[in-house]
């Protein structure tokens, strides 16, 4: 499958729209759906996030023939800290201090 298949493949999986791979991409939804459309090819950097943002290798995204996928468990400790630092890095300033608040909240019921 070509990497335009398998990107719009990967996107449709994982219930992620267009907007939403872009967002976490830092790019516009046109430049995803021109990957999707063989009008854009990722740079090296977009292709490396890609394949974190769907658990796959860089090899997977590019190779026309049936590779081994490398995701790893939904439920690993790795697979959530990994989400939950990205999803942390797209957060405004304000929610990133609210977080924190938050945080220690939590740790402060635990204590107890």
């Amino acid at each position: 499958m070509p990497f335009d298949e398998k990107l719009k493949a990967l996107r449709r999986e994982n219930d992620m729209t267009q907007k939403y791979v872009a967002a976490r991409l830092n790019v516009a939804r046109s430049t995803i759906a021109g990957y999707e459309t063989k009008n854009r090819q990722p740079s090296h950097e977009k292709l490396t996030a890609l394949a974190n943002l769907f658990h796959v290798s860089v090899d997977y995204l590019l190779d026309d023939g049936n590779s081994i996928e490398l995701s790893p468990p939904p439920d690993s400790p790795g697979n959530k800290t990994e989400e939950l630092l990205t999803r942390y890095n797209y957060l405004s300033s304000e929610s990133k201090r609210d977080l924190f608040k938050y945080m220690d909240l939590l740790e402060l019921r635990d204590k107890s």
